[in-house]
């Protein structure tokens, strides 16, 4: 079964610029993983710190199977989980 892997910088400056509600986003996303057809499992994995330290104009930091993404936001978040979780399909 394939595995989707969610990294989450929780460093002060991620997290003061929505790295939680990122990660609550991502949660959501697991209850109707169903509903797109995919089988496999979607782990969260909170890190402290992701990428180099002291990334305050790139934060949020979260990366999806190892592609880290800068400036994260929800819709980019979802849209990059959706489209790994396609591509293993």
């Amino acid at each position: 079964m394939k595995e989707l892997k969610v990294e989450i910088c929780v460093c002060t400056e991620c997290v003061m610029k929505g790295a939680m509600e990122l990660a609550e986003s991502v949660e959501s996303l697991k209850k109707v993983k169903k509903h797109l057809d995919y089988e496999g499992e979607i782990y969260i994995d909170m890190e402290k710190c992701l990428g180099e330290s002291k990334h305050g104009e790139d934060s949020p930091l979260i990366a999806v199977d190892g592609e880290l993404i800068k400036n994260a936001d929800s819709e980019t978040v979802m849209e990059k989980i959706v489209e790994k979780m396609k591509a293993a399909c």
